[in-house]
């Protein structure tokens, strides 16, 4: 679920607020509980020096005590006489009176003469002392599994005779006194050996587990400080003595609670101010998100609509701030976008340079009306600029861009309020006729072609434009949009074919363009199959009576269109660019036979192969044609290629160009069908050749036409006169080859001599031809 601006807005400022005082309440709470630590570690230090300040006292004062006793004169007397039961009743009632609870008397040399506990572990650091000095001193003392403050005092009269001891024991009461004073807790921890258990006293409520205590005295002062900690108490330790086995330590605790207790206070101040800000803070974040969102979602809501298309109503934001100069700024931004849009429309519904609906338009239109329901009848109209062209090669573009609007004009003027016309290519325009039927077509179609009578001016020019029209009727020959264009494109292409101005699509013409489709696609599949096949016509030479070559006719037997002849296939083949392969097959598949009957027998039996006026104005195809013919070591009359006019027609400076190319390698050239061009005379100086052809048109009647007499022996001539050799094809009977002889031509061809053969059937007519050649010349 989405989530939205406001609430976004609010849960960040709350967060950043939270974070903060989290932040600062951390830090607080940080600060009072080291504080509060600081004061508990400070309290503790107090107490230590307390603590040393009560044993200090105590000493003294146990000194004062024992010195007493210990200057009594009777009790000198009796030590310096060994009065045993004197000495032990003194001692008995000086300790009552001073409450002691350890009397003890010892030699000058550290014997123990008299004491009340067994003090053996204590010698060696009693002895150390008495023999190290002659005043007073103070020990402590484990006695009997018990911890004493022992206070010894020299017994002088005048030279020492004796040490005399008092000692009180560190227990509760002492410990209690500590605590009155102080307020801090105490525990002594104190074990007469490292592996005797640990004992202890303590002020504290809670019994300490003295029973787990292990290790090394530190590590044992340790422990008792951690489990202290886990029962929320803070421990100061000390050690009080670590002597011969003897360990005596304390740990001075306060609670930490209780020092923490101090500053609930200000901790329930911080938690009080931190959620009273956070609800202020969430209160004031409502409002400014409130002012924000509602402008925001106003602006929301306009770019929405302004993206789905509505560009007709105002963003209203009142105010002076920058959500009402946004608003503002949208207003102009969708005015903007709605004259960008209707701009892009009309671009994209319309020719620019024409104004004129675009293809995409027009067809629309007529979609629509091809749509309605009944459809009404109407004509479509393709008009074409036929001499466009020509006119941008003679006058450049941008002329002929300034007079297709002038084009435009007249058509637009011309439509009545229901008709419509379009530009749909670069000289073509489609027109929609209300209400046009057939018998009325001829009359619209002069109306149309009337526009073009006059010339079209630019500047100083006078351009004549022709045009050529290719007409539609709906819905009788055409109901969608698809089949009306190409039927239009069929139309004119008619009219261009026969040289008209306007045709009409006529049934069937459909059918013979799908079979121009159909035999493209089948003639495709057999070039990448190789489903062709040679034939072969053999040309005589009358001048040196024999057989000089055959012309190499191409045959094509698809499996499912059948036998089809050059006439329908070449054309299509021209057309959809594949002709140069098929030259390419052709060439190499010659080639290959003809070194087949040269190693027959036929060494000097060349061949004839027709060259597509496509192949002689590329480049590249001639190139790969001299390599093939060096590669093949071709010479002489081995090779002939045979050219048509044509070539010349489509683009003269090239064509010269690659077929003096040709000549200059020692290529034998023929041009194809002399005499059919229309520029046959004005060229044939200018063409690189070797051989004229005369077309079959002017040999079939040459027998009995004294015309086609006249016009074959003049070109014969001609011919001769440009050092040309002649070759006629079409040659049926003897009484033409016997004319053609007379005339001077060089060569014949035709059915007297034979058909196109496959290869196999030429061998065995060569041989029959080499038997009794007279059987086929003479008549």
């Amino acid at each position: 679920m989405a989530i939205s601006f406001r609430t976004r807005l609010l849960l960040i400022f709350l967060s950043l607020l939270g974070l903060t005082l989290s932040v600062t309440l951390w830090a607080v709470l940080r600060a009072t509980d080291a504080n509060a630590r600081a004061g508990a570690n400070r309290e503790l230090a107090v107490a230590e020096r307390v603590f040393d300040t009560l044993l200090t006292d105590n000493s003294r004062q146990l000194t004062d005590r024992t010195t007493l006793l210990a200057e009594d004169f009777g009790f000198k007397q009796a030590i310096a006489t060994n009065e045993e039961g004197t000495i032990v009743s003194v001692l008995a009632n000086h300790g009552d009176r001073v409450g002691a609870d350890m009397i003890v008397l010892m030699s000058p040399d550290g014997e123990v003469l008299i004491s009340t506990h067994d003090i053996d572990s204590e010698l060696a650091e009693l002895g150390d002392s008495i023999r190290q000095q002659q005043r007073p001193f103070s020990v402590l003392a484990l006695a009997e599994d018990a911890p004493y403050q022992l206070v010894m005092v020299p017994v002088q009269a005048p030279q020492l005779i004796a040490w005399v001891g008092m000692g009180f024991i560190m227990d509760t009461a002492l410990l209690d006194s500590f605590r009155d004073i102080t307020g801090t807790n105490i525990t002594l921890l104190y074990r007469a050996g490292e592996s005797a258990p640990v004992q202890s006293f303590t002020t504290l409520n809670a019994e300490l587990p003295v029973a787990e205590l292990a290790g090394d005295f530190a590590s044992v002062l340790d422990q008792a400080t951690d489990q202290f900690g886990e029962s929320g108490w803070l421990s100061r330790q000390g050690v009080l003595k670590d002597r011969d086995g003897q360990q005596l330590g304390m740990l001075l605790s306060v609670s930490l609670q209780e020092a923490l207790a101090a500053y609930d206070g200000l901790r329930n101040q911080m938690l009080a101010i931190a959620a009273i800000a956070l609800v202020l803070a969430a209160l004031a974040t409502a409002l400014i998100a409130g002012g924000i969102s509602r402008p925001i979602s106003a602006l929301v809501v306009a770019a929405r609509r302004i993206g789905q298309g509505n560009y007709n109503q105002k963003v209203a934001l009142h105010g002076n701030n920058e959500f009402a100069v946004l608003g503002d700024t949208l207003d102009s931004m969708q005015s903007a976008i709605q004259e960008r849009e209707r701009h892009i429309l009309y671009q994209a519904q319309h020719d620019l340079l024409t104004g004129l609906p675009n293809r995409d338009q027009i067809g629309r239109l007529i979609t629509e009306r091809l749509a309605e329901e009944p459809i009404a009848p109407f004509g479509v109209i393709l008009l074409q600029l036929s001499n466009f062209d020509d006119l941008s090669d003679v006058y450049g573009l941008s002329v002929m861009d300034a007079v297709l609007p002038q084009v435009a004009s007249r058509l637009a003027d011309t439509c009545r309020d229901l008709d419509k016309v379009g530009r749909i290519g670069t000289d073509e325009f489609l027109l929609l006729v209300d209400g046009l039927m057939e018998d009325g077509a001829v009359a619209e179609a002069d109306r149309y072609l009337a526009l073009f009578d006059d010339a079209f001016r630019h500047d100083s020019l006078e351009i004549k434009v022709e045009a050529r029209l290719g007409m539609v009727f709906c819905p009788q020959q055409a109901n969608d949009y698809e089949d009306l264009m190409r039927r239009c494109h069929l139309a004119i292409s008619e009219a261009r074919h026969l040289g008209h101005s306007v045709a009409t699509y006529q049934d069937g013409q459909d059918e013979r363009h799908l079979r121009r489709i159909t035999v493209t696609n089948r003639l495709q599949q057999a070039i990448a199959e190789g489903g062709f096949q040679l034939m072969f016509q053999p040309q005589y030479s009358l001048e040196h009576q024999r057989m000089r070559s055959v012309e190499v006719l191409i045959r094509w037997n698809d499996p499912v269109l059948g036998r089809m002849f050059p006439d329908e296939f070449i054309p299509l083949a021209e057309q959809s660019g594949d002709i140069t392969l098929i030259t390419d097959w052709v060439f190499n598949e010659s080639i290959r036979q003809m070194r087949r009957w040269q190693a027959d027998g036929y060494p000097d039996l060349g061949i004839s192969v027709n060259l597509s006026a496509k192949d002689i104005l590329k480049d590249s195809f001639v190139d790969s044609l001299l390599a093939r013919i060096q590669q093949h070591g071709l010479k002489g009359e081995e090779l002939i290629l045979e050219v048509t006019e044509s070539a010349m027609m489509a683009d003269t400076e090239r064509a010269l160009k690659n077929l003096k190319r040709l000549y200059d390698a020692g290529v034998e050239l023929a041009m194809d069908d002399f005499g059919t061009g229309f520029s046959s005379l004005a060229q044939l100086k200018s063409m690189p050749v070797h051989e004229l052809k005369i077309d079959k048109a002017f040999i079939l009647n040459l027998a009995t036409d004294a015309d086609d007499q006249r016009i074959v022996k003049s070109t014969i001539e001609m011919a001769l006169q440009l050092g040309l050799s002649v070759l006629a094809e079409g040659v049926e009977d003897q009484r033409s080859i016997a004319l053609l002889e007379a005339m001077g031509c060089h060569c014949i061809q035709g059915y007297c001599l034979a058909k196109a053969l496959p290869y196999e059937d030429l061998m065995a007519w060569l041989a029959t031809f080499n038997r009794e050649p007279e059987s086929f010349l003479q008549a």
